[in-house]
């Protein structure tokens, strides 16, 4: 939205703020800043598709802390320890190419299988090369596959 919109309950033209926005997920309660379009007016509020990533990102890391799964940011803080690209983490972890991605982004969570997996090898990331060795030898038994 490049013009401000109106707000449809009060008529008035709304501005664009930031303010603080609460999640509740299994009596668990996370307050992050939510940019949007607000009318003081009405109370009322728009979101755009970019406000929106930000409070499902929140949200993915809120079920992730409750759930005691690898939070978005955790997943990148791993990844980046072991020295490895988003596409490559998905290739040796399995996912496929923007697994990685999408859990960084928080637009899929981990399984507690791929978050076990991650805090094990952060604690012994000398099993990455032999998680490696093993993918690709699972890669190469798949004809199917194209190159």
């Amino acid at each position: 939205m490049t013009e401000a919109p109106v707000c449809p309950v009060s008529g008035q033209v709304m501005f664009r703020d930031t303010r603080p926005f609460t999640l509740h997920y299994k009596g668990s309660v996370r307050t992050f800043d939510m940019p949007g379009w607000y009318c003081d007016g009405s109370g009322e509020s728009i979101f755009t598709r970019a406000d929106m990533k930000i409070s499902d990102r929140e949200l993915a890391t809120l079920k992730a802390t409750v759930e005691n799964l690898a939070t978005p940011a955790e997943v990148a803080r791993l990844r980046k320890t072991l020295g490895l690209s988003q596409a490559k983490a998905g290739e040796i972890f399995g996912g496929g190419l923007r697994a990685f991605q999408k859990y960084e982004s928080g637009e899929t969570s981990t399984s507690r299988v791929m978050t076990n997996l991650l805090r094990v090898v952060s604690r012994h990331p000398e099993e990455v090369e032999q998680i490696a060795a093993e993918a690709s030898k699972c890669e190469a038994k798949m004809p199917w596959k194209m190159p």
